[in-house]
């Protein structure tokens, strides 16, 4: 993989997982304040369901989250054979 294409995956990860993090903050500070049955979750203008429990909500926030964690692992371990790769590791 050339570097720039590595520098591209990266910046996009990095850029879905902000926005999984802003999804998963709203989510949990929405908390109860949900009229009717249910809500709907969209992330990105597509719906991910459109009725949502109240008590479900947390869980749906959590989901966002560990998905956050999972597009910033992927974002940062192109880069890990950069920053750990060491001249004296190579075989002669």
């Amino acid at each position: 993989m050339n570097s720039t294409l590595r520098w591209f995956v990266s910046i996009t990860l990095t850029v879905f997982t902000v926005l999984l993090i802003m999804e998963g903050i709203q989510l949990w500070s929405l908390g109860a304040n949900v009229d009717g049955n249910g809500m709907g979750v969209y992330f990105l203008g597509m719906e991910i369901n459109d009725k949502v429990p109240e008590g479900n909500i947390p869980s749906y926030a959590i989901g966002f989250f560990i998905t956050a964690l999972c597009t910033l692992l992927l974002a940062i371990i192109p880069f890990g054979n950069i920053l750990f790769h060491s001249e004296s590791k190579r075989a002669i």
